[in-house]
């Protein structure tokens, strides 16, 4: 009896090794997921450009109703700080508000790169700090793209993380 449970104590501790060791690689291979790429970019302000277009009539300079678009354009900065390319970027107001900052957004875009484009969609707020949205295509370098993005307002301009995958 003593044998068996030896045996049986050793086999299970044999086969918790082994489920231990195929949980850390597995853990370790989603970590660093090679059909997963991250782009950062900063949105600088210098450069950029803003236009609000009332499609309403009768609205008020703080107000931002449905059918409105907000388009703007940012140039875009890697991490040391040379442009590498541009944000193209138009919202349509989908839940107007006489507060500009409580309205909804509905927004698409498009960055240019050197190497191609990628195509972003996402819903927003003005009053929202970070903007999440989904990476719905691309060309280049890009073709075939999807993944999120992040947006976050930051001192110099937003910090946009992108997250790929394959």
């Amino acid at each position: 009896m003593l044998v068996r449970s030896t045996r049986s104590a050793v086999v299970l501790a044999v086969l918790l090794g082994l489920l231990a060791a195929i949980l850390v690689l597995r853990s370790s291979a989603s970590a660093q997921d090679p059909g997963t790429r991250t782009l950062t970019f900063t949105e600088l302000e210098r450069g950029s450009t803003f236009t609000h277009i009332r499609n309403t009539t009768g609205s008020k300079q703080q107000s931002n109703l449905q059918g409105d678009v907000i388009a703007f354009t940012n140039p875009l900065a890697d991490s040391s700080g040379k442009r590498v390319g541009k944000s193209s970027i138009s919202c349509t107001t989908t839940t107007g508000a006489r507060n500009f900052l409580r309205s909804t957004l509905t927004c698409v875009g498009v960055l240019t790169l050197a190497d191609g484009t990628l195509t972003l969609q996402a819903n927003t707020s003005p009053s929202s700090r970070t903007t999440t949205g989904a990476v719905t295509g691309g060309t280049g370098a890009y073709a075939k793209a999807r993944g999120v993005f992040v947006s976050e307002e930051g001192r110099s301009g937003s910090q946009d993380t992108i997250t790929l995958v394959d």
